[in-house]
């Protein structure tokens, strides 16, 4: 029980006072998506693991292809995953769904700011049934001592299509959509 109250206090303290400023991840470059009105849902939680041993593994020059190694052993059950990410060059990957419809990846930023926090940004493309979509991931990883490492990520999703950006914001749709996912990368990365 202790140490479920200090998580959640670790996990709410780094959300309010270390929350991510975006244009200072990338650089204070203009990224085109963030002048849209993107659909923000922000999420924190946190990681029993040592932040020495998040940051190696986030070091790991084919990061990607460990993540979904680490997620084919901790979730498939028969050792394959439906939609292989694939290497498209340097910090490029994609990968095909069921419906043949294919999302385009980019690593823009992934490095240690400081001797206690970690930045990761990520930008996804590709188009589904209602139509094109872009996505802005921005993770910022915080040395939280000997309770582990504390996340706080902002997803910035930008559906092309007027009205389902107008639906998606109306019903949370995509607050639930990016929470579901956080739960199953959170466990993933408990099993590192």
């Amino acid at each position: 029980m202790k140490r479920f109250v200090l998580q959640t206090l670790v996990a709410l303290f780094a959300s309010s006072v270390f929350a991510l400023d975006v244009h200072d991840m990338l650089n204070r470059q203009p990224f085109e998506l963030l002048e849209k009105k993107c659909i923000l849902t922000e999420t924190s939680g946190m990681l029993p693991t040592r932040f020495e041993t998040v940051v190696r593994y986030l070091n790991e020059p084919d990061l990607v292809q460990r993540i979904q190694a680490d997620y084919r052993r901790s979730i498939s059950r028969d050792g394959t995953i439906d939609y292989p990410i694939l290497d498209n060059g340097p910090g490029s990957y994609y990968y095909v769904n069921e419906k043949k419809q294919r999302t385009d990846i980019s690593e823009l930023y992934r490095v240690q700011t400081s001797e206690s926090s970690f930045d990761l940004a990520y930008h996804a493309e590709g188009s589904r049934y209602f139509g094109a979509y872009e996505v802005l991931i921005c993770i910022r990883i915080i040395d939280a001592g000997p309770a582990g490492a504390v996340y706080t990520a902002s997803v910035y999703a930008y559906p092309h299509n007027g009205p389902i950006r107008f639906l998606a914001r109306r019903f949370g749709t995509v607050e639930k959509y990016f929470q579901r996912k956080t739960r199953t990368i959170a466990w993933v990365s408990q099993r590192m």
